[in-house]
């Protein structure tokens, strides 16, 4: 396994890192976010969402074909990050094949998946310390959401949430003609960002290969979000693996809102 930071950052660890880390931290002035699974829980209004579109045809699920349904999502979005298959194959193919794992026979796919889509655009779970991070980095680097979602859920979700007034810019892939983690998608990214440089462009996301394989492809720092502890793929470049957005404080060299109200206390 390659990684340019072997150790994982904690909130009780002490930080230790060598030279080039600590000139990456001093240098980093743009951020890119990955919006669901990192900034915001993916899974809790998932299974919110689609329960909901479910109840309005008179159906219901447990909690084992809730967990069929989200690994065959997975998959799918999996193959569409390795341009297997294109993003509409996605949107109707996870439900085509969900309704046949249910025997459902009454739904249109297409339909229901625009439902969806609608009703995911309603629903904005922030993660722990997501909003106060991006709060306090507002003004301090610059911030912009890169994100594979659909655009009707994700301008939904970015407004609902709050996260949209905290970014200097959003790039919707299916806005973009392309997607991450394809090198055209960062390119087209950089047009639009004043002094860019990828040498102090830290992409900040939960996906391997959607996120950090973009940002490898890109040449950007890599921050994963990986609250699970998993294992990273081999030879794929993380630079930072943390898990719990937290975390970035560190990386970036800079305080919490609540350790500055103490340091300030004792210089009192």
């Amino acid at each position: 396994m390659t990684r340019v930071c072997s150790r994982i950052l904690g909130s009780t660890a002490r930080l230790v890192l060598g030279k080039r880390q600590e000139a990456q931290m001093r240098q980093i002035k743009t951020i890119l976010w990955d919006v669901d699974g990192t900034l915001l829980d993916f899974e809790a209004s998932e299974e919110a969402c689609v329960r909901l579109c479910l109840k309005k045809y008179g159906a219901e699920i447990n909690e084992e074909q809730m967990d069929w349904y989200s690994r065959r999502n997975a998959f799918y979005w999996k193959s569409f990050e390795q341009g297997e298959i294109s993003k509409e194959c996605v949107y109707l193919g996870r439900f085509e094949d969900f309704f046949s794992h249910l025997g459902i026979k009454h739904i249109d796919p297409d339909i229901f998946n625009r439902e969806y889509q609608e009703a995911l655009g309603n629903s904005a779970l922030p993660r722990e310390h997501a909003l106060e991070l991006c709060a306090t980095l507002n003004g301090m680097f610059r911030q912009y959401v890169v994100t594979n979602g659909s655009a009707v859920a994700q301008t939904g979700k970015l407004k609902k949430s709050g996260l949209e007034n905290l970014m200097d810019g959003i790039f919707i892939s299916e806005q973009m003609g392309t997607e991450k983690p394809n090198k055209e998608f960062f390119d087209l990214c950089s047009r639009e960002i004043p002094e860019y440089d990828p040498k102090t462009t830290m992409i900040i996301g939960d996906s391997l290969t959607s996120d950090m394989a973009g940002g490898n492809n890109a040449g950007l720092l890599c921050c994963w979000y990986n609250p699970q502890k998993k294992d990273a793929l081999e030879g794929l470049r993380i630079d930072y693996d943390i898990s719990s957005l937290k975390e970035v404080y560190e990386i970036l060299g800079i305080s919490t809102c609540r350790e500055r109200k103490v340091d300030e206390r004792e210089h009192l």
